[in-house]
């Protein structure tokens, strides 16, 4: 956490692009002027003003307070499910890898039977057979993205099962759950936390898309991807409607892919580090 830190103090455009969005979104709607979700029909469609920052929409909604409860409502799926995903599948593979024989094959096949499967089009038809909520949505992008983890955890577990300090814990008859706990995962949680930062953007874009097509978290909670959708038939009329959300998408996506590539910078070295000393040992 000390390498992160001073990482961060090395950044601090960065460090305070990321604290403002993340308070933005959950801090500024009580501070805001206008309710997200007040309608007045004399302010519809009403340009970027000093008035309303990103303008109004076809029900005279302040669009920034929309934006930002939609924020919400974006970040809150996405964190909860990659989450979830996060830890389910890397506490499966863990466990697979940690095995051997029979039991090994078949979590082997069930971890395949996901992986082949086109996971957006597995995605949309689960959301679609399920119905569209913010439960079915988490459960959904649980289903069908823990096999990811599962698989990169295994890799990276058969790796450290083989270092001499896991196989002298092995020896000396400590019980499995210690050894997985105390010895394996925290080698493997740094890489996989950088793996996760990652996925999260591609999250955050699938949650979004869900409700472009009309199935994903549904009104009247103004989420991204809804308002894209209630601002097609105003491309032409009220472009902002389809500007700001898409911007709040894009800079949301940037921002864990960079901070997904910070970790990975500031626990590489020490990857390296433990590749040379396995080397020379």
């Amino acid at each position: 956490m000390s390498l992160f830190f001073a990482r961060m103090r090395r950044d601090p455009a960065f460090v305070a692009l990321v604290v403002l969005w993340v308070l933005s979104m959950f801090a500024a709607p009580s501070f805001l002027s206008y309710d997200a979700y007040a309608t007045n029909t004399g302010t519809r469609l009403l340009p970027p003003s000093a008035q309303h920052f990103m303008g109004t929409d076809q029900l005279g909604r302040d669009l920034l307070a929309r934006v930002l409860v939609g924020g919400q409502a974006s970040l809150m799926v996405s964190i909860v499910s990659g989450v979830l995903s996060a830890a389910f599948g890397i506490g499966v593979g863990a466990a697979m890898a940690m095995t051997r024989g029979r039991a090994q094959l078949v979590c082997t096949g069930i971890i395949d039977f996901f992986l082949a499967f086109p996971s957006r089009v597995f995605l949309v038809a689960l959301v679609g057979f399920l119905g569209p909520s913010v439960f079915n949505i988490i459960a959904a992008i649980l289903i069908t993205t823990w096999a990811e983890y599962a698989r990169i955890t295994r890799t990276i577990v058969r790796t450290e099962r083989e270092k001499w300090y896991v196989r002298y814990a092995d020896v000396s008859g400590i019980p499995f759950s210690c050894r997985l706990r105390s010895y394996v995962l925290p080698n493997v949680i740094p890489q996989m936390l950088v793996f996760f930062f990652q996925h999260l953007s591609d999250i955050i874009l699938t949650v979004a898309g869900l409700s472009l097509i009309g199935i994903g978290i549904q009104p009247p909670t103004p989420e991204w991807g809804m308002l894209l959708m209630g601002a097609k038939d105003y491309m032409q009329t009220a472009p902002w409607l389809l500007m700001f959300p898409g911007l709040a998408i894009f800079v949301t996506v940037v921002i864990f892919s960079l901070m997904g590539d910070i970790l990975r910078d500031i626990f590489e070295p020490r990857w390296e580090r433990g590749g040379k000393e396995a080397q020379e040992a």
